[in-house]
């Protein structure tokens, strides 16, 4: 037997049976509870072509797949849902549409580190909140996301929320964004020393980034941080605001003020955040605001969103959170006929039978 046929190509995978059934059982909960919210579904296509996402994200275009098409265009697999839902809702959309909320569940295809198994994804389901800004759209999509882990069992998750704003404000240097995000405190403060910034203002900033606590906490820093920027202040008001409505409606112990949290996609433009479940490094969700990127592909539009790895939690969920298979008869008879008469009755029963 060959290699090739004791594998499947990275970038992809497979389930079946009991496990295929608790992942469309989870998907099912999904989409009821995003139906009940009023948001809609929407299907993207598995390829598109490679040109129009040229220069939008540099790690999503390393992770893609691309193709040639029988006329010689170059096509890119659905490597990343968000992109391919906004170059589909950018040429449809129009302002008199708006607000638009749509919700999807559908695999992703990209390669992946085959020894860092932490960030292979390849099924995720999300929504978004097309047309509408502020904190009450950012927190509405918050919502949705918090109630879905607790319906899909994971009651016990914990978001981080941090700001792109934030990070725009205070500086525009390439690799500005990955220190941040990987804490490398000392390589940020060199890249704010080239930016101009004195030693004042790199300290004050720095401390700002290495900020994970409550608002109360935040307030007081921003009191006490010196050089902030307008631009700066007024995306640290924003989160504040947004986890002020989180706490009054009861989400208080569930999110966290996290400005090292600067989002993992370049498109993003305002709140992002990730969310984490108990006892894991690795991330069950991430999402966050890009409102210039609708414009990208025609209309623009605000617009936040989430994508939730479904295959990443299922595999965290305690068996008893896990969809069970239903219990299987068999129907009886003497014949074939009398099999299917019996199976038909059984099952006006809310029975599962097999012939």
């Amino acid at each position: 037997m060959s290699n090739q046929q004791l594998r499947i190509p990275q970038g992809t995978e497979a389930f079946y049976l009991e496990e295929a059934y608790a992942h469309r059982e989870l998907l099912r909960r999904f989409e009821n509870i995003c139906s009940s919210w009023g948001f809609l579904p929407v299907q993207t296509p598995v390829f598109d072509f490679h040109d129009l996402y040229r220069g939008l994200d540099d790690d999503v275009a390393k992770a893609s797949y691309r193709l040639v098409d029988r006329d010689g265009e170059i096509l890119v697999l659905r490597s990343d849902i968000t992109l391919f839902l906004a170059r589909q809702m950018g040429m449809i959309v129009q302002q008199h549409d708006l607000p638009v909320r749509v919700y999807y569940g559908d695999t992703i295809l990209r390669h992946e580190d085959p020894n860092d198994l932490s960030k292979n994804e390849f099924f995720q389901i999300g929504a978004e909140l097309i047309g509408t800004a502020g904190v009450e759209a950012d927190a509405e999509i918050i919502l949705l996301l918090l109630e879905a882990v607790d319906g899909l069992g994971a009651p016990s998750s914990i978001l981080h929320v941090g700001s792109r704003a934030l990070l725009r404000a205070s500086s525009e240097s390439n690799g500005f964004a990955r220190a941040i995000e990987e804490r490398e405190w000392d390589a940020a403060g060199r890249l704010l020393a080239n930016d101009g910034a004195d030693p004042q203002r790199i300290d004050s900033v720095i401390q700002l980034y290495r900020f994970i606590g409550p608002a109360d906490e935040l307030r007081e820093l921003i009191v006490a941080s010196a050089a902030l920027r307008p631009a700066e202040h007024e995306a640290l008001l924003h989160l504040l605001a947004l986890t002020d409505e989180l706490s009054a409606i009861g989400h208080e112990d569930r999110v966290r003020i996290d400005l090292s949290e600067v989002g993992d996609r370049d498109y993003y433009s305002g709140i992002v955040f990730h969310l984490y479940d108990e006892g894991t490094d690795a991330p069950v969700a991430s999402g966050g605001r890009y409102d210039e990127l609708l414009g990208r592909f025609g209309s623009n539009a605000p617009s936040i969103g989430f994508s939730l790895m479904l295959r990443r939690l299922q595999s965290r969920l305690p068996p008893g959170n896990l969809p069970q298979m239903p219990h299987i008869e068999t129907a009886d008879g003497g014949s074939f006929r009398d099999r299917v008469r019996n199976a038909d009755l059984l099952r006006t029963q809310g029975k599962v039978v097999r012939l």
